[in-house]
C-alpha cells in the first residue's frame, strides 16, 4: 500500500467531517429548543391563564416535532460518519464503493432535509403559541 494513496484516502475521508460538525451545531440548537419547550410547558402547568390548555397542546406538539427533528439529525450524523468510514475503506477494499458512498451521502442529506422540515414545523408552532396569547 502506497503512502500517497493512504494520504489521499484520509484527505477524502475528512471532508464529510465538516458535515458532521455542521450537523452537530444544528443538533445543539434543536436540543436547546426542546429544553425550552419542556421548561415552558412545566411553567404553564402552574399558570392559570385562559389559554393554558391550548398552549400546552401546542407545546406538546412542538416537542414531538423537535424530537423527530433530533432523531433525523442523529441519523444524518450517523450516515455522515458511515460515509467517512466508507471513503477511508475505499482505499483498502478492492472494488468500487462509489454506490455505497453515494447512497450514504444521499441518506445523510435526506435525513437533514427531514430534520429541517420538522424544525420549521416547530418554528411555525411556536408562532401559533404566541398568537394564542395575543388579545382578540
Amino acid at each position: 500500500m502506497e503512502t500517497q494513496s493512504v494520504f489521499n484516502a484520509l484527505q477524502h475521508a475528512v471532508s464529510p467531517v465538516i458535515l458532521i460538525s455542521a450537523y452537530g451545531l444544528l443538533l445543539l440548537s434543536l436540543t436547546n429548543r426542546l429544553g425550552r419547550a419542556i421548561d415552558r410547558g412545566r411553567s404553564l402547568r402552574q399558570d392559570s391563564c385562559p389559554t393554558r390548555d391550548l398552549q400546552l397542546r401546542i407545546i406538546h406538539k412542538r416537542a414531538r416535532w423537535i424530537r423527530s427533528a433530533i432523531l433525523f439529525m442523529g441519523l444524518a450524523i450517523f450516515f455522515a460518519a458511515l460515509l467517512v468510514l466508507a471513503l477511508f475503506a475505499s482505499v483498502f477494499v478492492p472494488g468500487d464503493l462509489s454506490v455505497v458512498v453515494s447512497t450514504l451521502f444521499v441518506l445523510s442529506l435526506g435525513s437533514l432535509i427531514v430534520a429541517l422540515w420538522y424544525f420549521f414545523a416547530d418554528v411555525s408552532g411556536s408562532l401559533k403559541a404566541l398568537e394564542a396569547d395575543l388579545p382578540s
